[in-house]
């Protein structure tokens, strides 16, 4: 595979199971936008293998399997299959980094990683997140999850700047509304999943909220909503809009270029929040999504900001 077929095989990638991102990609020039596929499917590939929980225990039944990915990092062991495919993404990143890739694949990260000068610090903060998923059956404090959501997210769009920046190196402001960004864009994730994450045995709001709201473990496990759990949900709703509205003024802080990509993330992340909001916050109703409709015109909107006066 040459240079463009692993960026076009990137591209594929993104389009395929990017959803609300590659609207959002598409509003770049062809360039950066490549780069930016190059990176996202790289997370994608990382993504995947948290999300396997069979591969840990691929005999089990669905229950063992969902058991084993709750397993604690010395009940798992380092023969978890995960984990030795984590470590082997971290070993082609390095790779990639060094300029030696060792996949087709990580022909265009390589390319993207040397061309815009990408942190591959950042990229690596995201496999430490995902690291945390193997291990995870609740987070315990809010403080665990802003730094789950700071690797999983924030190191994303970290590691986005300078290709936005078109290989300027982002300033310390880029890089700090960055971090809101992500985090408010997680933190919305965290609301929208919270039904499908129960069912996978994974609770994202920290414990110590379910304690602070007065919040009933054995309610919360039946998808009862309550008046306690709808305050809870009430009050992470707040602090993702604060998040969003503080990482939307990245936007007019990176080149002009890059600006409709920032601006669409925020928007469609801020109308699925409206969404949860206006249907009660009742968070097992069923996954909130934008249909394909309203984010085209989204991005319409955002390509005028690109070339109009």
């Amino acid at each position: 595979m040459d240079l463009n077929a692993s960026y076009a095989e990137c591209a594929r990638i993104t389009r395929t199971e990017a959803r609300n991102f590659y609207f959002a990609f598409l509003s770049l020039p062809r360039r950066q936008r490549l780069a930016v596929y190059a990176l996202y499917a790289f997370c994608r590939e990382l993504d995947d293998v948290a999300d396997d929980v069979a591969v840990a225990n691929p005999s089990g039944s669905l229950k063992e399997k969902r058991d084993e990915s709750t397993l604690l990092p010395d009940q798992v062991g380092s023969s978890d299959p995960r984990r030795k495919r984590i470590a082997a993404l971290r070993g082609r990143l390095t790779a990639a980094a060094e300029g030696r890739p060792e996949t087709d694949h990580d022909l265009a990260l390589a390319d993207a990683i040397a061309r815009y000068g990408v942190d591959p610090d950042d990229v690596g903060q995201i496999l430490n997140g995902v690291e945390m998923d193997l291990d995870l059956e609740w987070m315990e404090t809010d403080s665990e999850l802003q730094a789950y959501a700071y690797r999983v997210a924030s190191a994303v769009g970290l590691a986005t700047l300078p290709i936005l920046t078109d290989g300027v190196p982002p300033t310390d402001a880029m890089r700090e509304k960055a971090v809101s960004l992500g985090l408010g864009m997680q933190f919305v994730n965290v609301l929208r999943d919270v039904d499908e994450d129960l069912g996978r045995g994974r609770i994202y709001l920290p414990r110590e909220a379910f304690a602070r709201h007065g919040v009933d473990e054995a309610g919360f496990r039946s998808r009862t909503m309550t008046r306690e759990l709808s305050a809870l949900l009430r009050a992470h709703a707040e602090r993702c809009r604060t998040l969003l509205d503080d990482g939307l003024e990245l936007v007019p802080l990176v080149p002009r270029a890059g600006r409709p990509c920032l601006w669409l993330l925020a928007e469609i992340y801020g109308r699925i929040l409206k969404r949860i909001e206006d249907c009660g916050l009742d968070v097992f109703a069923g996954r909130v999504s934008l249909p394909t409709g309203e984010k085209l015109s989204l991005l319409a909107m955002a390509l005028v900001r690109r070339f109009g006066t």
